[in-house]
């Protein structure tokens, strides 16, 4: 009798949660027909535009060299040594498709 009463617990426990699956389907369903009333801004009724500044924006690229001694400043301050007494001996390349690579 003790493998029934689990069964039907389980089988309970089961209905239980997709019935409330189910209804939480229906109603995210049913949001897309509800109007969300958004807070709106007083209107002015002055027709006056102010002059808009065109600006160009320019795209500085940032400077690789300041990249690499920044990089290698906290890469020195982790091992706690100074920059001069770092020295690289190869590289890996990483499988670029794995983002975590981890080894």
């Amino acid at each position: 009798m003790n493998y029934m009463e689990g069964v039907t617990a389980l089988v309970l426990g089961m209905a239980t949660v997709f019935i409330v699956l189910i209804l939480i389907s229906i109603i995210i369903s049913l949001l897309k027909h509800v109007k969300f009333v958004e807070k709106s801004t007083p209107k002015t009724t002055n027709n006056v535009q102010a002059p808009v500044a065109q600006t160009n924006i320019i795209e500085k690229k940032e400077d690789d060299l300041e990249l690499v001694a920044v990089i290698t400043a906290a890469i020195a301050a982790s091992l706690n040594t100074t920059s001069d007494r770092l020295r690289v001996t190869s590289f890996k390349r990483v499988n670029p498709k794995n983002k975590w690579n981890i080894r």
